[in-house]
């Protein structure tokens, strides 16, 4: 593997932090996706395979369709009264696919009072925060799944094995839309060449993260079918889903996962945006661009982020306060027409 003297130094270093801590917490952004999950899990098995002690923590609950690559349930909900003494105990907390160390929540804010030792690995635009010992970003990756293959393979080369190769398969195939999206390139087939070595049933991957519609997501999809806008070029789509809309529909908050990404299918779009309300009233927005319009700016001028064509916002404003504001803001950023990867 050819590696530049930056990673090849970045490796480096974790492997001596790894080298001389015992105990470890791994955790991930609230919401967490394949590539979150994914990469927990293969950072798990490496270090319980060095035969160190591991806990996994997230701020929020594993979402249904990624429990095949949990069964033993190892990503704990971060409940403060039973876990925050993990925080304190820990030599190193390594946050994986953050994307901002706001999305950790509760957990984040626990960790700082613990004055833990963190380690970020990302591939979302670095944000350079002081309280991270190492951080370690590649905008350029599809996935921090692929990126942890590489870490393996230049570290740890022995170690590999079929059940860390599952994890960062899903973690690549969940982040690139199962090798569709314009994140896509020829180290991502690579690798998932190399993993599929292990015995990885990629048909299994994909129909647990792309190809299981719950009858109360379908019902979902129907209802945001019906009442979806359109800007007035047709560039811009985008449809709201508040709590009575889930409620009439017998749907969960993962029955709106790869809605955006549907509706950005539509011929002429350009953007697809999504409003939802959260139980707590505040809303959570999710961007996705057809490669032509950056979207991650306007996602960090409401306090969001993400990349430059999927990206989001959580936001304490409500709903009907801030779609007006922000889809003002992304009709600017069609109308400049900022080029970027073309590719679905």
């Amino acid at each position: 593997m050819s590696l530049d003297q930056q990673r090849r130094q970045q490796w480096k270093e974790l492997q001596q932090r790894f080298g001389f801590a015992s105990v470890f917490v791994l955790t991930t952004h609230q919401n967490p996706d394949a590539d979150g999950i994914g990469s927990e899990i293969a950072l798990y098995t490496l270090l319980r395979k060095l035969g160190k002690e591991v806990h996994i923590l997230n701020i929020s609950e594993t979402p249904a369709n990624l429990g095949f690559i949990d069964p033993t349930v190892l990503c704990q909900r971060y409940v403060p009264s039973e876990h925050q003494y993990l925080l304190e105990r820990a030599d190193l907390l390594i946050v994986l696919d953050a994307g901002s160390f706001g999305r950790l929540g509760k957990l984040g804010e626990d960790a700082l009072t613990a004055g833990a030792t963190i380690v970020s690995i990302d591939h979302h635009p670095g944000a350079g925060n002081p309280s991270y010992i190492q951080e370690i970003v590649h905008e350029d990756e599809c996935s921090v799944g692929r990126m942890l293959y590489e870490f393996i393979l230049f570290s740890y080369p022995s170690m590999m094995d079929p059940l860390i190769a599952r994890a960062l398969y899903t973690a690549i195939a969940g982040d690139t839309g199962n090798f569709r999206f314009g994140n896509t390139t020829y180290k991502s087939h690579r690798v998932a060449a190399d993993l599929l070595q292990y015995g990885v049933d990629a048909y299994e991957i994909y129909c647990n993260l792309f190809g299981n519609i719950s009858r109360s997501g379908i019902r979902l999809l129907s209802s945001v079918l019906q009442n979806m806008q359109f800007s007035e070029d047709g560039k811009i789509v985008w449809f709201v889903i508040t709590r009575d809309m889930l409620q009439q529909n017998g749907a969960g908050d993962n029955d709106t996962e790869g809605l955006t990404d549907f509706l950005r299918m539509i011929e002429g779009v350009e953007v697809s945006i999504m409003f939802k309300e959260r139980i707590d009233g505040s809303t959570r927005i999710n961007f996705r661009s057809r490669g032509k319009v950056t979207t991650n700016g306007v996602a960090r001028r409401f306090g969001g982020g993400g990349h430059k064509h999927a990206s989001g916002i959580v936001s304490e404003l409500p709903l009907n306060e801030l779609l007006p504001q922000v889809l003002e803001a992304i009709q600017k950023e069609v109308n400049t027409g900022e080029h970027g990867n073309t590719s679905c």
